[in-house]
């Protein structure tokens, strides 16, 4: 630590203060004495007529005199050698010399807006409150107040940061639309660029899947009904609550480019976008035997009555009758969704039948999914697509069309079912 840092120190100043205090006391007290100690000296003298007593004290009288006279220069020595040494005039006797109540809160103040230019800086709770200790010190209470009042426009922005890392480990989609208005609303454009940042290296990988709800037993997607059977397309459905096929594309589409069109949660993004917001309005797609919709966007027809063409002949369904009766509102098949999905994750007409198949095996090994988010699982007769893999439960969140009236929807397969097998697909991470 140099001398200039010391004497920047409120501390040091503090105690330089009182050191002067001292001084002062002793170079009025010292003095008195001395005088009061001659006066005593020559009282006795006078009053006994004693000679010798008198010559003693007129000894003394110099000395003491003397005595006193630079008992109350000490001062002014020092500013003088304060003079001759420093050169700055901010040095440690200079400081000594100088120790004003004036130059302790300044220096409390300079430390204080040290410690304030850091914890902006940083944007962490340690920092702050190290700020506010520092501010704390400072005796002008009006220098205080506006110090403080800069600390507690920081505190705000330090929040905004834990919320971020507290989003990171627990992500819930509301949260982080409402996270991300406050932070689009900061002033500070600084902050505003850094924060969003942060918030986008952190929590995007999260949201990308995570802004959806993965629970196949959640509210959202209990007594859902599906398209068709009361007149509805996904086109009525999307017009009765203020949207169209065409809004509902665009929404899939900005998903799917926020996951990164061509990574693996494109497609997942992408199918969930679909079926979360029909749940929200209380429909789903209906299962359609035969149903196919390999291009980039979405069918305002899905849900429509169609005669069902596909239950027999080359399609071969093993109950004709059954899908006859069943399978007549316009929607997906097991390979369909699944196609569906994937195209939309690489924005390319056909890229399911393009990308899939890139190699297969067993749902995990030891305990660990083979599969990944985006992947599909494979059985003779169906095909799904993995929302990700719950290695600690043991099975995958799954994304399907399927039939028995079920439609799209939400479930599990889990690693130990021998009837499927992993397949990949082809994505850029």
């Amino acid at each position: 630590m140099t001398i200039l840092d010391v004497c920047d120190n409120g501390d040091v100043l503090s105690a330089m203060r009182i050191l002067n205090i001292l001084i002062s006391i002793i170079r009025i007290v010292v003095p008195i004495i001395l005088i009061v100690s001659l006066m005593i000296s020559y009282a006795g003298a006078v009053k006994n007529s004693d000679s010798d007593a008198l010559n003693k004290a007129n000894k003394a009288l110099v000395p003491k005199v003397v005595a006193a006279i630079l008992v109350f220069m000490i001062p002014i020595f020092v500013n003088m050698l304060a003079d001759a040494v420093d050169t700055d005039k901010d040095g440690y006797l200079s400081c000594l010399a100088n120790a004003t109540t004036d130059k302790i809160d300044a220096a409390y103040r300079h430390v204080a807006e040290k410690s304030l230019d850091l914890a902006r800086q940083s944007l962490k709770k340690a920092d702050y409150q190290v700020a506010k200790s520092n501010i704390n010190r400072i005796s002008n209470e009006s220098d205080k107040a506006e110090l403080l009042k800069e600390l507690e426009d920081i505190k705000e922005y330090i929040d905004l940061r834990e919320q971020i890392y507290k989003l990171a480990k627990r992500y819930n989609k509301d949260d982080y639309k409402k996270l991300r208005k406050e932070i689009e609303s900061i002033s500070d454009p600084e902050v505003k660029e850094r924060l969003l940042k942060e918030l986008e290296d952190n929590v995007k990988q999260v949201a990308s899947i995570g802004g959806f709800v993965l629970d196949p037993n959640d509210e959202l997607y209990r007594g859902l009904k599906r398209l068709g059977p009361d007149g509805t397309t996904l086109e009525s459905v999307l017009n009765k609550n203020g949207s169209n096929s065409s809004i509902l594309a665009s929404q899939i589409r900005d998903a799917v480019e926020s996951a990164g069109v061509g990574t693996r949660e494109a497609p997942v993004v992408a199918a969930l976008t679909l079926m979360e917001t029909l749940a929200n309005y209380g429909y789903y797609v209906s299962y359609f035997w035969g149903g196919k919709w390999n291009k980039v966007g979405v069918n305002p027809n899905w849900g429509a009555y169609q005669s069902p063409i596909y239950c027999e002949g080359q399609w071969a369904h093993p109950n004709p009758a059954y899908c006859k009766a069943t399978y007549i509102y316009s929607g997906f098949d097991c390979s369909g969704f699944v196609n569906w999905a994937i195209a939309q994750g690489f924005q390319d007409d056909n890229a399911g039948k393009q990308k899939t198949g890139a190699g297969g095996g067993a749902l995990a090994t030891g305990g660990v999914a083979n599969c990944d988010t985006g992947d599909t699982l494979v059985s003779s007769n169906h095909i799904v697509l993995v929302v990700e893999p719950q290695d600690s439960e043991g099975r995958y969140l799954i994304a399907e069309s399927t039939g028995g009236a079920l439609g799209t929807r939400l479930s599990y397969i889990y690693y130990g079912d021998s009837v499927y097998s992993c397949s990949k697909v082809r994505y850029s991470n």
